[in-house]
């Protein structure tokens, strides 16, 4: 970097610093470190920054020593809460003039900063390579930054990697086991399949001895004594691996007081009127769930039609007496509505649908595909990826705003804002006007009129969206995507990132239909995008039972995923961490006993949609 650039830089920072802390003029008096040291003692780091960068001015201290002092200065910066003053403050050292511990000092400094930039790709930039000949407390805090980020990005598997190296540079009984329980924190995220495929590296091999355990304790299904076989085998393949013994515990007491192991399940669906599609889906993916289980697991299927919701309670009834110890659905909203006016639940029931105005009863979990979920969990992603700035085109009506609020409300917990808003009308063609709006191109066009009537001629003009926007939230289904991304485009957007929920994919490869899509990223289902399924065998079994409708895939995937995570239902309850892998998604049971759905990532690629791979291992 050039030195009139550097030395411009240096005194941006100090006007901004000085503006920022609101410094006033005070009469020149000698610089020394006191008064810097005396700042740091008493906490005050925003004064501490100032006295480092007097010291980084002054003529009586070398080129070294006024680079340290900026690297003081940058530290105190982060502490008080300034990391992006902190940022531009340690692009202007030089290296070169530091020691190599000062230097991975700067480095760490600068991830810290990063970090509460929530930038977490600058964080992984600045923390390569892995430093040579550091002392333990260094790298200790190393690994931990790496962790944050790979946290940050959703990469439990990287995560768990630095916590298991980070272990090794811990002293304090506490700290260990506080980053052990981190470690396996990021692992339970895993599926098994995930687990079992990554673990490359043979016994004793620390890292691959976590994974294996994490394996061991995914298998919800087996009893105390085949955990206890397992267990004891893991051992005698890692005798020195550090593991607390508690982890090993706790998955044989689960074992024992939470896998739920029902005789027999009572599905009670609409299999006629007007939601007998959606019933008959759900049936279907239960079925095929139970005939893809080995003969020894399955669990006995009884189906009660309750297409009518004065026929929910009655039917509740009579499924208890023929022998239900688990009970699935309605599906409906008015049939969980019926269904929740009974005063107590004797088995765990699981409704496929939302009542929020409940406080749900013991026994009561609910399990449902939410639009207003996954609007969330765009805006959670968007977060991720750094954007703050949101433009939120949706259709009118009560869908539309359903998806809006949900989204809105997460967006701004998150600390993000949006910038503009227009609806469309969806059973239209062209959205050119609701488009303008969003883009703010009306004002531009005015603009224009403007000059032109000042200049007396016409003039050549080429209209500007608005630059204060980092992305657009869509919301809408497959029509009205297939046409409202070529018309962003022709708008001036077509650089603008695209994020929109599971709604505007069909279910099925269409490239020729889907080709004007391409840019848009969207969160979906495993099912659904099938090369994320964890269960390829599932599909073969749902094949076999009904013709393949797409617009109900998602209820078949909902089906199925009902069956297969009953013996994790009260372990998911009992630790918040713990997640099952499913069709539908990566699951959690939430405080309110929900199940909520950790989507994959697509992105629209020739007309096709492709999984992003940006949290390694850590896709379902």
């Amino acid at each position: 970097m050039p030195r009139l650039f550097k030395t411009s830089l240096l005194l941006l920072a100090l006007a901004l610093l000085a503006a920022g802390c609101a410094v006033q003029p005070s009469a020149p008096r000698e610089v020394s470190e006191s008064a810097a040291q005396d700042a740091l003692r008493q906490a005050d780091y925003e004064a501490a920054a100032r006295e480092y960068l007097r010291l980084a001015e002054s003529a009586q201290y070398s080129a070294a020593e006024r680079q340290q002092f900026r690297l003081e200065a940058t530290d105190a910066l982060v502490r008080a809460g300034q990391p992006a003053r902190a940022v531009q403050l340690a692009e202007l050292i030089d290296p070169r003039h530091l020691a190599p511990a000062q230097q991975l000092r700067l480095r760490l400094v600068q991830a810290r900063a990063w970090q509460t930039l929530r930038n977490a790709e600058r964080v992984l930039e600045v923390l390569t390579p892995v430093p040579v000949g550091a002392d333990a407390g260094t790298l200790e805090e190393y690994h931990q930054l790496r962790a944050l980020a790979y946290t940050q990005q959703g990469n439990h598997l990287e995560a768990a990697r630095e916590h298991t190296l980070r272990g090794r540079y811990l002293v304090d009984e506490t700290a260990l086991a506080a980053n052990q329980q981190q470690l396996w924190n990021a692992l339970t995220q895993l599926s098994a399949h995930t687990l079992r495929a990554l673990r490359y590296a043979p016994p004793p091999d620390e890292f691959s001895g976590w994974m294996a355990l994490a394996e061991i304790s995914k298998q919800y299904q087996l009893g105390r004594r085949e955990l206890q076989q397992l267990a004891e085998g893991w051992r005698q393949a890692y005798p020195q691996h550090p593991a607390r013994q508690q982890f090993i515990d706790e998955m044989l007491r689960r074992s024992t007081q939470l896998v739920l192991q029902p005789k027999q399940i009572a599905l009670l669906l609409p299999l006629s009127g007007r939601f007998a599609g959606a019933g008959a889906a759900v049936r279907d993916g239960v079925l095929a769930a139970h005939y893809n289980t080995t003969p020894e697991r399955r669990i006995s299927v009884r189906i009660y039609d309750t297409a009518n919701p004065a026929r929910v309670l009655p039917s509740y009834e009579q499924a208890l007496r023929e022998g239900a110890d688990f009970v699935i659905g309605p599906l409906d909203k008015e049939g969980v509505t019926a269904l929740l006016t009974r005063d107590d639940f004797p088995v765990p029931t699981l409704v496929l649908n939302t009542v929020d105005s409940y406080t749900l009863p013991d026994n009561i979990y609910q399990f449902a595909l939410s639009p207003e979920e996954e609007a969330q969990q765009v805006a959670e992603h968007a977060w991720v990826l750094g954007h703050s700035h949101a433009a939120v085109f949706v259709p009118e009506g009560e869908w539309g705003e359903r998806i809006e609020h949900a989204f809105g409300r997460r967006w701004e917990e998150l600390g993000g804002a949006v910038t503009t808003l227009a609806r469309y009308d969806s059973n239209k063609n062209d959205f050119a006007r609701p488009l303008r709006t969003l883009l703010n191109l009306d004002l531009s066009d005015t603009r224009h009129r403007q000059l032109q009537s000042v200049v007396g001629q016409k003039l050549h003009f080429e209209p500007r969206r608005r630059e204060d926007i980092d992305f657009v939230f869509l919301a809408g289904f497959p029509r009205q995507a297939r046409l409202i991304r070529p018309q962003l485009k022709f708008h001036h957007a077509s650089g603008l990132p695209v994020l929109a929920t599971s709604h505007i994919y069909s279910g099925a490869f269409a490239r020729e239909l889907d080709r004007d899509m391409d840019g848009i990223v969207f969160g979906d289902m495993p099912w659904t995008l099938k090369a994320a399924t964890p269960n390829p065998s599932l599909r073969k079994e749902a094949g076999a039972l009904r013709v393949s409708d797409n617009g109900l895939q998602r209820l078949i995937a909902l089906g199925s995923d009902t069956y297969n995570l009953i013996p994790a239902l009260k372990v998911l309850e009992s630790y918040p961490f713990e997640r099952f892998h499913g069709e539908t998604g990566s699951l959690r049971l939430d405080a309110q006993r929900r199940l909520s759905r950790q989507l994959t990532w697509a992105r629209f690629s020739g007309g096709v949609p492709r999984i992003i791979v940006e949290s390694g291992a850590g896709q379902p």
